[in-house]
């Protein structure tokens, strides 16, 4: 259950935009994810924001809004959860101090995962959250030759329905409080830190509503491209209509999304099998 994370009660807030934009450079994805959180509570709360990153993706920008506050992220390096949750959970009271404000990038050796924690300190009431989030990618090749590129699934959490709301209701768009996802009980907060967060990358990550959700993904090949597909959703493909040959490419969603698992794209240099 990765995104922001109230740090009291280890639920999560609800996701009221995400916006992904990205770019393939013959294999490698250039990504930028702007996502927007909500306090929904009546008072101020902590929040900790919890970013998995994948095993050959690295962080090139981070940068959080809260009323007038920026915070920036400073990469420092990487060492274990236990140590660095730690630093980036103990503040000055959670505060948020004039200027910047620093994270770190976490590795977790036993899960050979890289995950970004960022304290974004005290939220306010009914306030809204923006970060973004630039991270650099290696692709790797299929077993058929083609690139698979995958959206965050920290930006395209599934919504979790009422019953009403699975037997054809229309769902609640205004900001009610709904219960967000907890990851455990809040009172247990002699638990292990490495372990909660590695209980919390293993979670799927929930929204309580729906969210406004946009993709865009521009394909800068050095080679011709045999296809573009998706398994997960359908697509539209829009190319210069002067070019000669079809080596630029932007990828959108034909209908409107869905909610239910994350974008997947797969690209198909000319020559590979698109089946």
């Amino acid at each position: 259950m990765p995104g922001l994370i109230n740090k009291e009660t280890r639920c999560a807030l609800p996701l009221s935009v995400s916006d992904i934009t990205c770019c393939v450079r013959g294999y490698t994805l250039a990504l930028t994810a702007s996502m927007t959180y909500e306090n929904i509570e009546d008072h101020a709360i902590e929040g900790i924001f919890i970013y998995p990153l994948e095993e050959h993706s690295i962080v090139v920008g981070f940068e959080a809004m809260i009323c007038s506050q920026i915070i920036t992220l400073q990469i420092k390096g990487k060492a274990k959860l236990d140590d660095c949750y730690q630093d980036s959970c103990h503040s000055t009271n959670g505060a948020l101090q004039s200027g910047t404000v620093t994270g770190n990038i976490l590795m977790d050796e036993d899960f050979e995962r890289t995950v970004l924690v960022v304290n974004l300190g005290i939220i306010p009431p009914m306030e809204t959250v923006h970060i973004l989030v630039s991270t650099s990618s290696e692709l790797t090749t299929l077993p058929n030759g083609g690139i698979k590129v995958s959206s965050p699934p920290v930006c395209t959490p599934r919504v979790q329905r009422t019953i009403n709301e699975e037997q054809g209701l229309s769902p609640n768009f205004s900001r009610t409080r709904d219960r967000s996802t907890c990851a455990s009980s809040p009172h247990d907060q002699n638990s292990n830190a490495s372990l909660w967060l590695a209980s919390l990358l293993e979670d799927e990550a929930i929204n309580s509503m729906d969210y406004e959700f946009n993709f865009q993904l521009e394909i800068r090949a050095p080679y011709l491209l045999a296809g573009v597909e998706s398994p997960s959703h359908a697509i539209r493909a829009d190319a210069d209509p002067l070019a000669r040959s079809a080596t630029s490419v932007v990828i959108t969603l034909a209908d409107k999304y869905t909610y239910d698992c994350p974008v997947e794209i797969l690209i198909y240099p000319s020559g590979m099998s698109t089946t």
